[in-house]
Formats: C-alpha cells, structure tokens, sequence
C-alpha cells in the first residue's frame, strides 16, 4: 500500500512566519516576478526579455516567480467550475515562447537564487512551472498537465500532424524539465496524454514510470494528463513545500529578515498585462464597428461609412502591431495580411467615381483571413 511522507505542516508553519520581517532595506533583496493569466498573451517571452538587463543591474539576492495560471480567467467560468476556451493557454506558438521565458531565467538570469510561488498552474504553464528546481504551492493551488492540449489531441485525425505535434510538445517537456532537474518520464506525462505515469519510492524519492506496472499509479489513461494537488505534489516530492505566504516561503529558506526591490520591474509586468488586455476590449470594439458600418456603406452615405471604416481597420492594425497578444486572441494571421486586404479594398472602392446605391464598406474575413476569436 503506497503511504504517503509526512511533512511539517502547514500550521506549523505559520506559527513561525512571524519570525520574518519585511524591512526597508536591510536583509535579503526580493524581486517578485508575476506570471499571471494566459501563456503565449499574458505571459509572452519578450516581455520578459525586455527586462532581463534591468534585472541584472539590479541583482537581488533572490527572485520570486509567482505563479498564477490557470488557463481560465472569466469569473463566471471559474464561479461554476467551468474552463473558459477563450482563457486557454495557445499552443500554436508555445514550442518557441516557452522555452523563450525559460532561457530568460534559468540561462540568462542564472547567478541569481529563483523560487516559484504557485498559486495556481493549469495547463501549457506546468512545463515552465517546473523548470524551477525550488517550487513552493499555496494550499489551494494546482499542478496539472496541459488539459486543452489532451483535447486537442483527440480531435485530430491525420496521423503525420498528430505525430509533429506530440513531438514538439515532447521536446518541450524534456528542454524545460531538464532545467528544473525533473524526472523526464514525469515530464512527458504533463504534456502527451498518450503517456501513462506511475511511481516508485526509492528511499524518500519518487522514480517515475510510462507504465502501470510500479508501486502506485497516477494516470492510467492514455487520454489525459495528471493533475496534483499543493499536498500531492508535497508529498511526491514535485514541491518543496505548502505555504500559507511569501513569508512562509522565505522562513523555509532560512531568510528571517528581507526587503523588497524592483518595484517598477513588478510594475512594468502588471501594466503590461492590463495595457494589452484593454487594447483587446478596444480592438473587438473596433472589428464590431467595422462590420456593423459595412452594413450602412450604400446609396448616399456609402463614401462616409468607407471613409469611417478605413479609420477603424488603421486603427485595428496598430493595435494589433503594438500588442501582439491582442492580434494572437482575437484570430489574425502573424503578418496582418487579412486586415490589410480589407484596407486595400476599401481604398479600392474609395477611388472609383460615386454613383448610384452600391453595398458593402469592405470585404468580410473569412476563412484564413483570421476571423476574431476574442
């Protein structure tokens, strides 16, 4: 019968956290790094990159990456225990953004001690989650494979494609996990649902299996990923512990006394994510617009609506080239090629000569012309 290791526990914890103080500037130097929300928008690789030179001149004593992805923002999708499709992690450019962020701070960013603070990791984020060796989860938090990836898995027919795409996610599994000293057979689990994974205690180590022939198994389907919970992943030695706080975090690593530093960089972080994400509202607004006063573009107001909606597809354009994340969400192709066929069709009809009743403000984009999927 597999038993579990017995750790401190979380109260014990707590009582002591006490013990640490949050000071002005004396004690250990603590930058807090958020990755919250959706990887490939939220959490994009070049924005990370931006401030790998200011993280350095800085150089803290140690970097907090607190982690809170899980693959479903909308409220009303979490308040009944749904997933939110919109909110899923991207997969179509996730093979390179993710190790991206990786070389970021385990390459890039390595003389400087890191821990990840999970508060929640759902999905493509786990593989990155676990390229830290130091991971510390919150009592609510999860550790799950990549769900919408098993799905999409499933729906996909053609064998050849399948195939490439199992083996760029494999690669991805075993590049990242090798950062964080993982085991690879725990690694390909997370993210090939084909993979079954199950476990023996060697001493007080877990050696992880693709099989079910060891001492206790965790995903016997060939069809899903594993899931673990803040004490299953405790207990298996995934995390090094349950905490309550960041000052429980810090006890457990011997620092009594800390500071906080680089707040403009945690700053920067945080309005990044609120800029692109307001852009998105505005961008979908805009793409509404333009369908709508399509519609109107005939008889007399035709040249108005035309004039009206060559604004609204420029504006729609610099949106998308200064926050990539909004084109990424709402469907457009990398190169903005559909936008600007709209834009050159509507210059097109704004040349010719006016004349009686004609319809439409622009061509409709279909197909691979990025439809929005906001």
């Amino acid at each position: 019968m597999f038993t579990f290791i017995s750790f401190a526990s979380e109260d014990d914890i707590s009582i002591w956290a006490d013990a640490v103080t949050e000071t002005e500037d004396r004690g250990t130097s603590v930058l807090i790094i958020p990755m919250s929300g959706q990887t490939l928008t939220d959490i994009r690789s070049e924005v990370y990159a931006e401030i790998q030179e200011d993280i350095k001149t800085l150089n803290p004593d140690l970097i907090v990456i607190e982690i809170d992805c899980k693959d479903a923002q909308d409220i009303f999708y979490q308040q009944m225990g749904w997933f939110n499709p919109k909110e899923f992690g991207r997969f179509e450019g996730e093979t390179k953004n993710l190790p991206a962020v990786t070389k970021v701070f385990r390459t890039h960013l390595k003389d400087i001690e890191q821990i990840a603070f999970v508060k929640d990791s759902m999905g493509s984020i786990t593989p990155l989650t676990l390229s830290w060796e130091k991971v510390y989860m919150t009592p609510d938090a999860r550790l799950t494979g990549t769900l919408a990836l098993a799905a999409r898995y499933s729906g996909i027919s053609d064998e050849n494609v399948r195939g490439k795409m199992r083996t760029a996610w494999t690669l991805l599994g075993s590049i990242l996990g090798g950062y964080g000293k993982r085991d690879p057979d725990l690694m390909l689990s997370l993210v090939d649902p084909e993979k079954y994974l199950s476990g023996t205690w060697k001493g007080r180590k877990v050696e992880w299996f693709d099989h079910l022939n060891a001492d206790f198994v965790i995903d016997p389907s060939n069809e899903m990923v594993p899931g673990f919970s803040a004490t299953q992943a405790q207990e298996l030695g995934i995390s090094e512990a349950t905490v309550d706080t960041l000052n429980d975090m810090l006890l457990l690593n011997d620092i009594r006394e800390y500071h906080i530093v680089g707040e403009e960089i945690t700053k920067e972080l945080n309005d990044y994510v609120y800029k692109w994400r307001s852009n998105l509202t505005k961008a979908q607004l805009l793409w509404g617009d333009y369908q709508q006063q399509s519609g109107w573009a005939t008889g007399n107001e035709r040249k108005r609506w035309l004039v009206k909606n060559k604004n609204t597809i420029k504006s729609l354009i610099s949106i998308c080239k200064n926050y990539p994340a909004v084109r990424i969400r709402m469907g457009f192709d990398k190169q903005l090629r559909g936008l600007k066929n709209i834009l050159e069709e509507i210059e097109k009809e704004l040349r010719k000569p006016s004349g009686p009743t004609r319809g439409g403000g622009g061509p409709s984009m279909g197909g691979g012309g990025g439809g929005m999927r906001p």
